[in-house]
C-alpha cells in the first residue's frame, strides 16, 4: 500500500496529468485510467519477488511449524541424502519461478500501452 500511495503521488505530479486536468477529464478517470495503470508497473514488479521469496522461505516456515508439504519435503530429502527428490524440487522450485517471471512480464504487456504501441510499429 505504501509503494501504492508512493507511486501514485510521484505519478500526479506528473506532465500527462495535467494535461489531461487542463482538458477537463473527471479526476477519476485521471486517476483510475492513466495514473494507476503507470503505477502498477512497479507494484506488479515487488509482487513478482514477493511470491517467489514466499514460496522459497516457505521451507523455513513448514520446518518451524512441522506443516507437511514440500518445505518438510525437501528439508527431510536433504537430511536422508534423497537425490532424485531434490532434483525434482529444484526443478519445481525453478519452473515456478519461471512462470511467475512470465505472468509478470504479461501483466506489463497488459497495463502498459507502450509496449503495446511498439509491438504495432515492428509488426
Amino acid at each position: 500500500m505504501r509503494l501504492t500511495r508512493t507511486q501514485m503521488m510521484e505519478v500526479l505530479r506528473s506532465e500527462y496529468i495535467k494535461f489531461a486536468r487542463a482538458r477537463g477529464l473527471r479526476e477519476r478517470s485521471i486517476n483510475y485510467r492513466h495514473a494507476l495503470r503507470n503505477t502498477l508497473i512497479p507494484i506488479i514488479t515487488v509482487a513478482g519477488l514477493q511470491l517467489g521469496s514466499m514460496i522459497a522461505f516457505s521451507i523455513i516456515t513448514e520446518t518451524v511449524f512441522q506443516w507437511p508439504g514440500l518445505g518438510l519435503l525437501i528439508i527431510q530429502a536433504i537430511s536422508f541424502g534423497d537425490v532424485p527428490v531434490i532434483a525434482a524440487y529444484l526443478l519445481l522450485i525453478a519452473l515456478l519461478f519461471v512462470l511467475i517471471n512470465m505472468v509478470v512480464d504479461l501483466l506489463y504487456f497488459v497495463v502498459d500501452p507502450r509496449l503495446r504501441a511498439t509491438l504495432r510499429s515492428v509488426a
